[in-house]
């Protein structure tokens, strides 16, 4: 396992738990139109569920399939408890590495009419929690665009919703 993936995924699971912190209960469950409706709170939700998609998988030798995952309400409405949330998935990625490495990767999806034409492929836990990891960035960098425009006044890291890579770039590395 390679562990620099995990530190990672618990670095940006950190980075939402920071944000949480500092926005209130009405910004994180608000419905924005630059979302076309959606909020913060459901980009975390889409965000968590991916990795415990993924751990609980793992942990139970399942086939992992991120379609599948919980789609839980108070994880997109109550922060506290999205806080708490973050807080367990971080404790639960510095274990992960002891469970069994590869893994299937199931995908359910769909043609034009709506059919499911499910397929799958073999993958690794480290594979997998590195999607997650850019997963996450993609949807911190949605969230970014929408507190510049609607809480101007929420201070970010410089790397929130950035990936690593292009961090590295920007600072000529």
């Amino acid at each position: 396992m390679n562990h620099q993936v995990t530190h990672s995924a618990i670095e940006l699971c950190a980075q939402l738990n920071d944000l949480l912190s500092q926005i209130s209960d009405d910004q994180f469950s608000a419905p924005l139109p630059l979302f076309s409706g959606s909020s913060i709170g459901q980009h975390t939700r889409h965000i968590v569920e991916f990795y415990q998609c993924l751990i609980l998988s793992v942990k139970q030798r399942e086939k992992v399939c991120y379609e599948d995952r919980q789609r839980s309400l108070p994880l997109e409405s109550d922060r506290s408890y999205a806080s708490q949330q973050l807080e367990e998935l971080q404790q639960q990625l510095t274990i992960v590495g002891d469970y069994p490495s590869e893994i299937t990767l199931l995908v359910k999806d769909f043609d034009d009419q709506l059919v499911s034409k499910d397929w799958e492929s073999a993958s690794t836990v480290t594979r997998e929690i590195h999607y997650c990891n850019e997963h996450t960035v993609h949807h911190l960098a949605i969230i970014k665009v929408g507190l510049k425009h609607y809480f101007p006044e929420v201070q970010l890291n410089e790397i929130f919703g950035v990936a690593k890579s292009t961090f590295a770039y920007r600072k000529g590395k």
